[in-house]
């Protein structure tokens, strides 16, 4: 340690305790940086500090850095972590600590090695009074083993110097600290004596109360506070509610009324306070409050409404617990609906599962419900539930999960909506457009019920002609066989087309059968040929496809629609037309059935809406506007798919429409169809020249024979066939029927008058539709006699003489 004159250790200490003099507090920067510039020209040393015990784990170091370059470490004010063993022989043994190099000691040290600090000596700083170490002194130097050069006996007198101040300065700091917490405090500050009066306020209580600090000192405490307790009793800590009077700037008021929470505290050992008041503002709490209870009433009131409206809805609304399934909340309607009380439901195990009739509702709400489990969304779905009391009701089921923030399933809620009345117009819907459209197919139904009858007519007389003989040779024998097999084919055929007229008619609900597509086709086919053939051909393109698994009637409901409008879709005599009916399974799962038409198509604007209900193109009268509607509905809730395309592209020029039916395949089936009859062959008889214009060949071929008995007969088997005929030759009588394909016989008649009106005369008209307007305006209009199907050949027979003698022989002046 380096020695130091008595003179020079006088004259420092001298001018440290002047510095102590100047200032009530060492530690303050300025305080501390006039110290070390007196101790500094007499001693050597890199920085010196007074470190201050903050706990037992740190200390806040006050340090003078004589360079520049001051390391964080040495920051004025920090708080650094104390070493323990320097702090025990400070603190609790009491002798100084010198560190010759801060490189090789704790880890302490060596932080300080890293900033530059290589040796430094710490001394105790007592306190006079209780000679307690409250602090110690630390010089710092630059080098190791400098700290050895350290006068001690200078240090311990300035630490001496420091210690005098520092119990002070350390009270100053404090009392500092605590007056500036209560100035600047946002709660308000008062306290009174014991007579009453205030004796300190703080600024927020002099904003709070609207005084000024000078005129709260002296104010009656009572004049501010209401209620306010007796100063004169010991008081613990006490939180209330109690109204502060402040003044008021407000226009027209000189006092308001503050509401304020309020920490009043007795004071026993000072006798210029009784009484200490700490006071929050409660105003915008009041406020809070109360909004909070209007909010609050606003939120019993929309639950109560909510309830209200939930228990009133005609809707079921119940919730389930997601873990266990149990139903927890069930509202009034279920037990107006259901029949069943809302506590017994909420007390019965799987009672809504119960509740559905047939096992494919169990099966639907049990599919939802597990799926709203595990957090999906199931599609709604139609179901009969038992009503106690009544009969079963039909609803319509939406069951979905309640998520948390987290995404877990908190709830599961449903709705059942009642929809029997629904589920009952929607039958008498389906069942008037099936009514509609067999009133539409009427006509070309009765059509191919009576041509088969009219023929087996005809063939029996012929047959009772051949019997009467008085004999049978050989080709009577077999022309009598061959009779007898058409005569069965043909019963064969009113017995297809009377079962395919009932499987469209008949309605058995929603009950799937496997169904086989190829021969619906077929039925669907013959009940609108009738109305098909005028216009256009019918083409078949059946492919081999599986069974589908749906109503068979339904599904003959649907394709008489399309096939309907598919030859609605075709203008009268415009040419060669067509409706295309195809089926085909390209992979064994679906079948698709297309329906085509090489009609006008649906205008683009419109091609939208055409599934809509009551929407119709055609005239007033002529259609419900249901039919698409209900196919489409029909289609969907088998489980399939329908589409539209018009015009269609693969047509040249594009026209008509298609639609295709996509259903999912159930099997497979034999989809045969049995060969259509060939055409017969003309027959010539000698006699008056009668021209059958028939496309039955059957028929015709039986009146030709009937007729040939008697009279010259030829055949035609179509309009376009009977105009060649009559340009090269003329007939007495033209026997000619009314629908058939390509030209009606009504068509064709209005030709034949426009180029020859003297042979329109000869016409006689067969049919088997005796009703429809615009059949019996032209029936009318005509004046032509007809033949209604079925009738004899003496029918026959009798109608062309009656042509004939009225309007004479008129092949006499022709060929």
């Amino acid at each position: 340690m380096s020695d130091i004159s008595p003179e020079l250790r006088l004259r420092v200490m001298n001018a440290a305790l002047r510095v102590a003099a100047r200032h009530p507090s060492l530690l303050s920067r300025a305080a501390f940086d006039e110290l070390v510039r007196v101790v500094s020209p007499h001693v050597p040393f890199k920085a010196m500090g007074v470190l201050v015990p903050e706990g037992e784990d740190y200390q806040r170091i006050f340090v003078d850095v004589l360079s520049h370059d001051t390391p964080p470490l040495l920051r004025f004010g920090a708080r650094i972590e104390s070493d323990k063993d320097n702090r025990r022989r400070i603190y609790v043994e009491g002798q100084p600590v010198v560190c010759d190099d801060t490189r090789t000691g704790s880890r302490y040290d060596r932080a300080a090695a890293e900033a530059g600090l290589l040796s430094y000596v710490a001394l105790p700083v007592r306190d006079p009074e209780s000679e307690r170490v409250v602090a110690q002194l630390v010089v710092v130097y630059s080098q190791p083993f400098e700290a050895r050069l350290a006068p001690l006996p200078l240090l311990s007198d300035i630490a001496e110097v420091i210690g005098m101040n520092l119990e002070r300065a350390v009270r100053f700091a404090r009392e500092r600290r605590l007056a500036m917490i209560l100035e600047t405090s946002g709660d308000a500050m008062l306290a009174w004596d014991q007579e009453g009066r205030v004796t300190d306020a703080n600024a927020a209580a002099a904003a709070l109360t609207g005084c000024q600090r000078e005129q709260l000192i002296g104010t009656p405490i009572q004049d501010l506070l209401e209620p306010l307790p007796d100063p004169s009793t010991s008081l613990p800590a006490l939180d209330t509610r109690i109204t502060l009077h402040a003044r008021c700037e407000c226009e027209g008021k000189s006092e308001r009324r503050v509401p304020v929470a309020a920490t009043i505290t007795a004071v026993e050992d000072d006798p210029t306070v009784a009484c200490h008041a700490l006071l929050r503002d409660l105003t915008a709490w009041a406020e809070a409050e109360r909004e909070a209870a209007g909010r609050l009433a606003r939120i019993r009131e929309l639950e109560e409404q909510h309830r209200t409206l939930l228990d009133n809805a005609p809707l079921v609304i119940f919730r389930l617990d997601p873990s266990t399934v149990d139903l927890v909340y069930l509202n009034h309607c279920a037990e107006r609906l259901l029949g069943i009380p809302t506590s017994e439901a909420l007390a019965t195990p799987g009672c809504l599962r119960d509740l559905h009739v047939d096992p494919e509702g169990v099966l639907a709400f049990d599919d939802a419900v597990m799926r709203a489990r595990v957090g999906m969304r199931s599609m709604p779905y139609e179901a009969r539930l038992s009503r106690r009391g009544g009969s079963a009701i039909t609803v319509r089921a939406t069951i979905y999960p309640l998520l948390g923030d987290r995404g877990e399933v908190v709830a599961i809620e449903g709705i059942l909506t009642d929809v029997s009345a629904e589920h009952a117009a929607r039958t008498r819907l389906v069942q008037a457009d099936r009514l509609s459209t067999l009133g539409t197919l009427a006509a070309g139904v009765a059509h191919e019920i009576n041509n088969p009858a009219a023929f087996i007519l005809l063939g029996l007389d012929m047959m009772s002609r051949m019997l009467d003989g008085a004999s049978l040779d050989e080709g009577v024998s077999e022309q009598v066989h061959n009779m007898l097999t058409e005569l069965r084919d043909s019963t064969r055929r009113i017995v297809d087309i009377v079962r395919d007229l009932r499987m469209f008619a008949r309605s058995q609900g929603d009950r799937r059968m496997m169904v086989d597509v190829n021969r619906t086709v077929e039925s669907a086919i013959s009940l609108t040929r009738g109305q098909i053939i005028e216009r256009a051909k019918v083409v078949r393109e059946l492919g081999d496809v599986p069974p589908v698994l749906m109503d068979e009637g339904r599904l003959g409901q649907v394709l008489v629609n399309l096939l309907a409008n598919a030859g609605q879709a075709i203008p009268r005599n415009a040419g060669e037309q067509s409706v295309t009916i195809a089926t085909r399974s390209e992979n064994g799962s679906t079948v698709e059935i297309e329906v085509r038409d090489t009609g006008v198509g649906i205008p683009h604007e419109i091609l939208g809406r055409i599934w809509d209900p009551f929407f119709t193109t055609k005239e007033p009268g002529a259609g419900t506007g249901l039919g698409l509607s209900i196919t489409r509905e029909i289609v969907e809730r088998s489980g399939g798919k329908i589409y539209v395309e018009s015009p269609v592209l693969d047509e040249d020029p594009p026209r008509g429409s298609r639609f295709v039916i996509v259903l999912p395949a159930a099997g497979r089936g034999d989809s045969s169809i049995p060969p259509m009859p060939s055409t017969p062959p003309r027959s010539v008889r000698s006699g008056v020249r009668v021209l059958v214009v028939e496309d039955e060949p059957p028929l015709a071929r039986a009146l030709a024979e009937e007729i040939g008995q008697t009279h010259e007969v030829d055949v035609a088997p179509g309009a376009v066939e009977a105009l060649a005929a009559l340009v090269d030759k003329r007939f007495d009588v033209i026997l000619c029927d009314m629908l058939m394909p390509g030209m009606s016989g009504e068509a064709l008649y209005e030709k034949v008058l426009a180029d020859k009106p003297e042979m329109a005369k000869r016409f006689v008209f067969m049919t088997g539709v005796g009703f429809g307007t615009d059949v019996e305006r032209f029936l009318a209009g005509s004046g032509r006699p007809v033949l209604e199907k079925p009738f004899s050949a003496a029918d026959a027979l009798a109608a062309i003489q009656k042509v004939v003698t009225r309007y004479g022989r008129g092949s006499s002046s022709g060929k």
